[in-house]
């Protein structure tokens, strides 16, 4: 059996890949017969073909006859082999060829032929009607009968394909057997023509930021390989393509070493921009090839990789479930981030022919065609310059920087740190860049959405607006503030400084441990399940439902979780240490990021927006997304303000725990700082505010893994961050 090429094709590229779909007739003593021409790989318009013969189906009428037993023996036969062909027991249906049939194929080269085929031509089902007449009248000697029969095969690209033909059958020693020829598999294939199947692979669409910045597209890499025919000097060559490919001699020798002499074996692809380079320093060398190809490309690499993602080829362990979409081994596929979220998108449709050839290429019958369909372009509400510079004020920092705006919940930027360079996924890496992706500063986690952490101090706000709806306290009671706080018997603890009496107001500008502790205490007194629905009331303990994001919950512990979890009752202390953002809480840098957002609305909580529109190539929408209204937080305007003016006195007052980092600074800030123990010796230095606080249009939040202090480490990098958004104003993004 031989094959002819499949053909993948890239929108407006040249074939880029062969693969063999191509079936023939064999007969005993012959040899396959193969295509003399290779279509050509030009693009083309596809549209539907179908076959134009009619469909053969019984007359109706009120009352069928009773079947003779011809008819009987005649529909035995005809079921076996249609539900063994349906099912791909080919062997099955070998056995009931006729005499003649089975002197022409063996059944090693049959089973092959059918296999070959409905795996080439990327069959997922087949099912096939076969109209016996009632009473069934064969001709000649041997009887043979022809009876109407209509395939359709259902197919991972072209989708179901259909054609009527015959299915004829031979009396043979008192049995009905089936006079097999090679039209049988598709109407006008012979012994002498083939199947060839083509598949053309569309373009992935881009993903641009707000502006229509390119932030992945398919663009130009640079390929460097060997045309082993040219090479005149072999150790010059190994040298300088080992040199500058980094890349061992040995093993630039061996991939060539089985190649024809004149054929392009690739070594190692680049970036584009490398092209200068590479033809200055090898590219006059004989036997060096330097050719550009298509594929994915990152042109801002680290900077975005985190929220955009990557994608990878398709491999054997995800055929299971990515078959039935249409992909094959070496197809990309989106692995994280947008790439991964709008795969559906960017992925476009492919295309593909159907068709039988003839021996010298030439067309004799095209089957079914579709068009490539490109893919569709995710715009972000992201602006590139905004997360360059998030990225810079991050610098080695192990953590996370998101701004927002607050008008219509967009985000400017989402930095997280470590990161990577997706291209890395296109060119490939070597096995320490692989082990590094791998390693304990996890550069693969998105931190800003996939990062949970405790909160710390950030917490607070809701403590605050939790006891005030609840009556527990007002803005004018007054706390001690001193270093120790002894409300539970027998315990003792710290607050983080001593700051003397304060009222509520000032607590929280201060972050009077001392002043939650007793708000927590009087809040699990009164129900313990109090503050818990204040935090989810906020949006902690559930998927921000951001466009383009997958997010991880976090936890809002609270007596049921507590007894289910751990086996244990709720403890005062369990609300005391809540209170503080402390305990089993756990929350993501993007929920305490939309916290602060709800509170810049006053009080209306929605969902983050980071993909805004998709397109598709013809410019059309295809989905546009806004903030939607997830609900309204229990406080009233009223709470809400004085928690305002303890925000307000974080950045603008001595006793404000980012005073000193603000100092000097004309931004009036809404702010709070945190520092969250964690299983570390360090604690998690945390920053969130907005500007200006009573119309906010710029919102930041900083997180640092082990950073320690907020108002010392994570507030001066809130506002670095803060004075790039207001000297660099942005306006909302377009409805």
């Amino acid at each position: 059996m031989t094959f002819a090429p499949r053909v993948h094709r890239q929108s407006g590229l040249t074939a880029v890949l062969l693969l063999a779909v191509l079936i023939t007739a064999c007969r005993p003593g012959r040899s396959p017969v193969t295509p003399g021409t290779r279509p050509s790989s030009s693009p083309a318009t596809f549209s539907p073909v179908t076959s134009t013969a009619p469909r053969v189906s019984p007359t109706p009428t009120s009352a069928p006859p009773t079947p003779t037993p011809a008819a009987d023996a005649l529909q035995n036969t005809v079921n076996q082999f249609v539900t063994a062909w349906e099912n791909g027991r080919f062997s099955e249906m070998y056995q009931m060829l006729s005499t003649n049939a089975k002197a022409s194929i063996t059944e090693q080269r049959f089973v092959e032929r059918y296999t070959n085929i409905s795996n080439g031509i990327e069959q997922l089902s087949l099912s096939v009607q076969v109209t016996i007449p009632a009473d069934p009248t064969p001709t000649g000697t041997p009887p043979t009968i022809n009876l109407p029969m209509h395939v359709t095969r259902h197919l991972a690209v072209l989708g179901d394909v259909s054609e009527d033909n015959q299915l004829p059958l031979v009396l043979e020693n008192g049995a009905w057997k089936v006079a097999w020829t090679p039209g049988l598999i598709f109407k006008d294939l012979t012994a002498d023509r083939v199947v060839r199947y083509d598949t053309i692979t569309p373009t992935r669409g881009s993903i641009l930021d707000r502006n229509g910045n390119v932030l992945a597209e398919d663009g130009p890499i640079l390929t460097v390989g060997v045309v082993p025919g040219e090479i005149k000097d072999e150790q010059a060559l190994l040298k300088a393509l080992s040199d500058f490919l980094a890349m061992p001699a040995d093993e630039i020798k061996k991939r060539y070493a089985s190649a024809q002499p004149d054929w392009f074996v690739p070594l190692k692809d680049l970036p584009i921009a490398d092209r200068p380079a590479a033809e200055q320093k090898i590219g006059k060398i004989l036997g060096v090839a330097l050719r550009e190809r298509r594929r994915r490309v990152y042109p801002y690499g680290p900077a975005a990789a985190d929220f955009v993602g990557y994608v990878s080829p398709v491999t054997d362990a995800d055929m299971p479930t990515l078959r039935s979409r249409g992909y094959e081994v070496g197809d990309l596929v989106g692995r994280a981030g947008l790439e991964a979220w709008g795969e559906k998108y960017l992925a476009g449709q492919k295309g593909a022919t159907l068709a039988i050839v003839n021996q010298d290429g030439s067309l004799a019958r095209l089957i079914a065609q579709k068009p490539a369909v490109p893919g569709d372009t995710i715009i972000t509400s992201v602006d590139i310059n905004y997360q360059i510079e998030a990225n810079k004020v991050l610098g080695n920092h192990a953590g996370s920087l998101i701004v927002m705006d607050p008008r219509d919940n967009t985000i400017l930027a989402i930095a997280s740190q470590p990161s990577f360079d997706p291209n890395l996924f296109v060119l490939g890496m070597t096995d320490a860049q692989w082990q590094s992706l791998n390693g304990p500063g996890r550069p693969l986690l998105f931190r800003p959405s996939q990062g949970e952490y405790p909160t710390g101090s950030i917490f607070k706000v809701i403590t605050m607006a939790a006891a005030l709806e609840k009556g527990l306290t007002r803005p004018s009671e007054t706390f001690d503030c001193g270093l120790d706080w002894h409300g539970l018997p027998g315990v003792t603890l710290h607050n983080w400084r001593a700051e003397g009496t304060l009222n509520l107001i000032q607590s929280l500008t201060g972050s009077c441990d001392p002043t939650f502790y007793t708000l927590g205490l009087r809040l699990t007194r009164l129900d313990p399940t109090i503050l818990p629905n204040f935090a989810r009331a906020f949006g902690l303990g559930a998927s921000t439902q951001t466009s383009g994001i997958v997010d991880a919950p976090g936890l809002v512990p609270d007596p049921a979780w507590k007894q289910a979890k751990l086996g244990q009752p709720w403890f005062d202390g369990d609300g005391v240490n809540l209170a503080i953002g402390q305990g089993y809480l756990l929350a993501t840098p993007l929920q305490m990021a939309n916290v602060y957002s709800t509170i810049a609305n006053r009080g209306v909580r929605r969902t983050p927006v980071l993909v805004t529109r998709i397109k598709a190539s013809d410019g059309s929408v295809v989905q546009s997304y806004s903030a939607a209204t997830l609900g309204t937080i229990p406080v009233s305007q009223q709470n809400l303000g004085y928690i305002l003016e303890g925000m307000e006195g974080v950045t603008s007052t001595p006793l404000g725990t980012a005073y000193y980092a603000w100092k000097g600074s004309t931004i009036p800030m809404a702010a709070k700082t945190g520092s969250a123990e964690n299983e570390t010796s360090k604690a998690h230095a945390w920053f969130v505010g907005f500007t200006p606080p009573d119309h906010p249009t710029y919102l930041a939040l900083v997180m640092l893994e082990g950073g320690e202090l907020g108002g010392e480490f994570a507030a001066p990098l809130g506002r670095q961050i803060i004075e790039y958004a207001v000297s660099h104003p942005i306006k909302p993004v377009a409805g």
